[in-house]
């Protein structure tokens, strides 16, 4: 039982070493510890994202139409998690365009 006990205590650590694992996990061929290093990304200072939104609303009409009210109300969030976005409208002929960048950045 020991040699068992060993084993899966070493097979965690097969991540920090510098050689690639030779357990074929069907996923294709590890890459070096050296590759991963040149290709590692979040450091630079400044971050620009560009959210590119067009819309166009021409040539609509509406006749006879019944618009009614909406409200956020305590509690609507309740229980809610991560990132909430809340797009109203009360009209007709309207465009909604929404969109949402989220930038995550690990540091030890």
């Amino acid at each position: 039982m020991r040699p068992l006990v060993i084993a899966a205590l070493m097979l965690p650590m097969a991540a920090y070493c510098d050689e690639p694992a030779t357990v074929d996990s069907g996923l294709g061929k590890p890459v070096s510890s050296i590759t991963l290093e040149a290709q590692r990304g979040g450091d630079d200072e400044v971050v620009n994202n560009t959210i590119k939104i067009t819309g166009d609303v021409t040539d609509n009409t509406a006749h006879n139409v019944v618009t009614g009210a909406n409200s956020i109300q305590d509690g609507s969030f309740t229980n809610s998690s991560g990132i909430t976005s809340v797009v109203q409208n009360t009209g007709a002929n309207v465009l909604i365009q929404s969109a949402t960048i989220v930038n995550v950045q690990f540091a030890p």
